[in-house]
């Protein structure tokens, strides 16, 4: 996942990975039948931050890297917050170049430690504006 180290996560136990897949959206590419990517929304609970949502990760099987999979993944994740969300927050992991150029290519963020991605949601009135 782009805010972790793989070394760091492998050692998680499988619960750990199914807490964080709790009530969230996950998407999946997948080659024959076979999973080689995975990226994940995940909406914030409560009155005052339901607008908003974490991409909580993309992976890509190393052996699948650039291909495209990752920003295909970024994408499905940005087009199903528009329908319900204002923002998906990107967090990348210092020194992650690949997930901050994607980033940049597919969400239109500038590099900052907190890089909002405004979205015109049908559920918002038409004058009123992202922040």
């Amino acid at each position: 996942m782009f805010g972790s180290v793989y070394e760091h996560e492998e050692k998680k136990p499988m619960e750990a990975f199914a807490e964080r897949l709790r009530d969230a959206v996950a998407f999946g590419a997948y080659i024959d039948g076979e999973i080689i990517g995975l990226s994940v929304f995940k909406q914030e609970d409560g009155p005052k931050d339901a607008h908003k949502a974490h991409l909580s990760g993309v992976f890509v099987e190393p052996e699948q890297r650039g291909r495209g999979v990752a920003g295909m993944l970024l994408r499905a994740v940005i087009d199903y917050g528009r329908e319900h969300v204002e923002q998906i927050m990107l967090t990348v992991a210092e020194g992650n170049e690949a997930a901050i150029n994607l980033y940049q290519r597919s969400a239109r963020c500038q590099r900052s430690a907190r890089c909002p991605a405004p979205l015109q949601s049908p559920r918002r009135s038409a004058g009123r504006q992202s922040k």
